[in-house]
């Protein structure tokens, strides 16, 4: 099976490094041939790995993490159609600014979007202004038929006065008119030590809600 999934949101903080490593890991453990592409200019996902390396050997490593900063829209229009190639569930860490020369056919060949989010004003906000910006892509394209998923990530629920929680839940509802509202993924300082090579039960108990509806999606 070839799926491109990108990770993306212009918001920073909100998670999508962590969670695309994460649905990596999730993805090896059930069997499921992976590629990871690091996009992101900061190249977390790659020097983790890096550093996960010189900490356990090369030896422990069930999928190849492919560093390849965001250059101009010929190359990156050459890099996904190669993908589309690949027996593989490609997944793209993608840059945190629309502005970024490159994005367009990032965002144009890949099958699904996954577009993590906090329930908080700005990051709502700018999630916003992504949607906006992948919606005008699909009409200028109209071979361009990828499904947005949104995940609220670092979700606390001790946090949100009455009226805040009312807003959360009117924002899943208008979200839900744009793509498919994956569940929530709470907020745990477990999901920050994560690694490149398995999930520890703790995160697993986290995450499996949302990886298992997101699996199940993209293999319908």
């Amino acid at each position: 099976m070839n799926r491109i999934i990108v990770f993306a949101n212009q918001k920073g903080g909100v998670g999508k490094t962590t969670l695309c490593t994460l649905f990596a890991n999730y993805l090896a453990e059930i069997k499921q041939p992976v590629l990871v592409i690091d996009c992101d200019g900061q190249q977390t996902i790659f020097e983790k790995r890096q550093a996960d390396i010189k900490k356990y050997g090369d030896d422990n490593f069930t999928y190849s993490i492919k560093p390849f900063p965001i250059c101009e829209a010929e190359k990156m229009e050459h890099l996904m159609k190669s993908l589309k190639t690949i027996n593989a569930i490609v997944l793209i860490d993608s840059p945190g600014h629309l502005a970024q020369q490159g994005l367009i056919p990032l965002f144009r060949y890949a099958d699904e979007i996954v577009c993590p989010y906090q329930f908080e004003a700005t990051s709502v906000n700018s999630t916003v202004t992504f949607v906006s910006f992948i919606k005008k892509l699909q009409m200028a394209y109209k071979d361009m038929h990828n499904r947005i998923y949104f995940i609220p990530n670092k979700y606390d629920s001790r946090v949100g006065k009455k009226e805040e929680l009312e807003l959360w839940d009117e924002t899943e509802k208008a979200f839900s008119r744009f793509g498919h509202n994956l569940p929530k993924i709470k907020l745990k300082q477990d999901l920050q030590r994560y690694n490149t090579i398995a999930m520890n039960d703790k995160v697993k108990q986290e995450v499996l809600p949302a990886f298992n509806d997101l699996f199940n999606n993209i293999n319908k």
